[in-house]
């Protein structure tokens, strides 16, 4: 699955970012999974789905040594040991670690993604002043809520139009029964990015499933 980095000093790039290659990480046995690198690529993708082995530490500290992109520490789990050292050597500059990670060594940290419930520009300020330099994980929005109440994922199906909801900065729709559905449009999505003015990461398989405003 193709992942891009969209800049927010470049919004007129979207959706042409630039290329990030994921995949990389550990085999369930702890080895290295060295993958080719496309040409086109700004930056590896490294998820923590596998523990690495002593042997596949070292053999991803080489690879990720020797690569002059970004590297994006994409990882979900609670911080481990063996995350200090896969950042222990690598260029901070070009490093890009979880929220939680930190008190690794990094040039920004990941953050997001955007729930919606509230501000978008009030939720980014505040993590830039808690976090500084930010990288946002542009999944788009897909929620639910009854008037008042907290939103939570839907899973159902959007309506067929809907109207702009300002604060978060998606689209939104009272359904018969009174629910409020909240939805990103392709165009939604890409003035969030515009507006972030920090990089946000997104999935092209996200992207492709976003219809166009209606």
């Amino acid at each position: 699955m193709k992942t891009y980095l969209y800049s927010g000093e470049n919004p007129g790039e979207f959706p042409g970012g630039r290329e990030l290659a994921g995949g990389f990480g550990f085999t369930a046995a702890g080895f290295w999974r060295g993958l080719p690198i496309p040409e086109a690529a700004a930056g590896l993708l490294v998820d923590d789905r596998h523990p690495p082995n002593p042997r596949g530490l070292e053999a991803a500290r080489a690879a990720l040594a020797g690569w002059e992109g970004l590297v994006v520490l994409d990882f979900e789990k609670p911080p481990a040991p063996w995350a200090a050292a896969l950042a222990d050597g690598l260029d901070p500059a070009r490093l890009i670690v979880p929220t939680a990670c930190a008190d690794l060594p990094h040039g920004a940290l990941l953050a997001g993604p955007w729930r919606g419930n509230g501000s978008f520009r009030k939720w980014l300020a505040a993590l830039r002043e808690r976090y500084g330099p930010l990288v946002l994980d542009g999944a788009p929005i897909r929620a639910a809520a009854r008037p008042g109440g907290a939103w939570t994922p839907w899973q159902g199906p959007l309506p067929g139009t809907g109207f702009p909801c300002p604060g978060p900065g998606c689209l939104h729709r009272r359904r018969s029964d009174g629910t409020l559905v909240f939805w990103d449009s392709r165009e939604t999505l890409a003035a969030r990015c515009a507006a972030a003015g920090t990089p946000v990461i997104v999935f092209e398989a996200d992207l492709a499933a976003l219809a166009a405003f209606p």
